[in-house]
């Protein structure tokens, strides 16, 4: 067992058994504590979830903010118009682009350019590391005009919006846009041109998927087994299960292992990516098969999602926003949302008694559904282990671990 895994978002440990050469052994080991978010829910009022779930994690709160007020909205009888629908996407967007840049540049480069980590790599490599400091940077802004702050949104509640971006917000973030979609080009680019780590097998990929578009506000659940069900059908097909050595739970899609994530967003919904990103990707072999093309995955997201949010930022700027009155509840029952966070789909449920106060809350959060997958791969790794010291070892087990991208925050919550 090794200590804390190094690089990841949260803490956690592995553990892997080898007997006669071959791994018969893993375990992904959460050490985290329980925070126990759901029982603090209850009898808390509808509009406290998307305030205290945000809480949740600090590299993808809005996330958590923009599913549980959808999930509210459902419980409630409320339909969101329009424009809220499209600021809400684009908080979405610079979520996908605040997490993927930090985990691509700052966790996951320093193992493929010689650096142990990200300090060393803003002294190795100064420019790459600037590289994710203008994204950030330009992600950080989009959220703080829509969000009313880069962390922790406070504008975005159940019906709508409580404030709205001036013409002169938006027009601040043109300056930031272009460089940030010059970065993001160069950010694809570096990570197509690294060499992965190659292992392969037989994978069930779940993502949400729409028809129209690149799903991530909303959809049906789409696996590559060939299930389709909408999110409130996620308990018939999501199982969660404890396991005594670890504190994150792990769910299957009905017992079997499956990866969730940009690698599952791209396999299932490549076709919906914007132009400008397929047109980088032309040469690019698809679908993805190896865990480790999670990473260049997320860069393919990266530059998508940065598009994605210079297409809506220029509309907002050329129509303007309506400053709209909040929908209120029409009544109290339950509901449930499903959105794509940075890491996969995110579910969050909620049941309400006649006062509008949570009773019942249930939040699957995308780590949880990918841990059985990435213990698996840990058995299989074996053929990259041969001939390799026991530090050696470590390093490519922990490069897998970050492929995956795990956030045992979000999994202990």
């Amino acid at each position: 067992m090794t200590e804390a895994v190094p690089k990841i978002e949260g803490h956690a440990a592995f553990y892997t058994h080898l007997k006669n050469g071959h791994v018969d052994k893993a375990q992904i080991i959460g050490l985290e504590n329980d925070r126990f978010v759901e029982k603090i829910l209850l009898g808390r009022k509808f509009y406290e979830a998307p305030i205290i779930t945000s809480r949740i994690c600090g590299i993808c709160p809005t996330i958590h903010n923009v599913t549980a007020t959808r999930a509210i909205e459902n419980a409630c009888g409320i339909t969101a118009s329009s424009q809220t629908k499209k600021l809400r996407q684009l908080m979405l967007a610079a979520q996908m682009i605040q997490s993927h840049s930090l985990h691509l540049y700052l966790l996951v480069l320093p193992d493929f350019v010689g650096a142990s980590s990200s300090f060393e790599l803003q002294k190795s490599h100064p420019e790459l590391f600037k590289n994710a400091i203008v994204l950030k940077k330009f992600a950080d802004k989009v959220l703080e005009v829509i969000g009313g702050r880069a962390v922790h949104p406070i504008t975005s509640v159940p019906g709508g919006f409580k404030a709205y971006p001036s013409k002169a917000n938006l027009l601040s973030l043109l300056p930031l846009l272009e460089s940030a979609e010059e970065k993001a080009v160069e950010t694809l680019q570096l990570f197509a041109s690294f060499k992965y780590p190659e292992i392969e097998r037989a994978m069930i990929y779940s993502a949400l998927h729409n028809d129209r578009s690149y799903a991530f506000y909303e959809g049906e659940i789409w696996t590559t087994k060939g299930n389709i069900f909408e999110p409130d059908q996620y308990k018939k097909y999501i199982y969660e299960e404890l396991k005594p050595y670890t504190r994150a739970k792990f769910g299957t899609l009905r017992g079997d292992e499956m990866m969730v994530g940009a690698i599952s967003r791209i396999n299932l919904g490549y076709d919906h990516l914007h132009e400008k990103t397929k047109k980088l990707t032309a040469d690019l072999s698809f679908p993805f098969k190896n865990p480790f093309q999670n990473i260049i995955s997320q860069a393919i997201e990266n530059h998508h999602f940065v598009i994605t949010a210079k297409e809506l930022i220029e509309e907002f700027i050329k129509n303007g926003t309506e400053k709209e009155h909040l929908r209120p509840p029409k009544n109290f029952s339950s509901g449930t949302a499903a959105c794509e966070a940075p890491r996969g789909t995110l579910f969050h449920f909620y049941e309400l008694n006649d006062r509008g106060e949570i009773i019942k809350c249930d939040i699957i959060t995308p780590t949880v559904q990918s841990l059985p997958s990435l213990e698996k791969d840990l058995k299989i790794i074996e053929p990259l282990l041969a001939g390799k010291t026991k530090d050696e070892q470590n390093i490519v087990i922990e490069m897998l671990i970050r492929a995956y991208d795990p956030c045992i925050t979000c999994a202990t919550h």
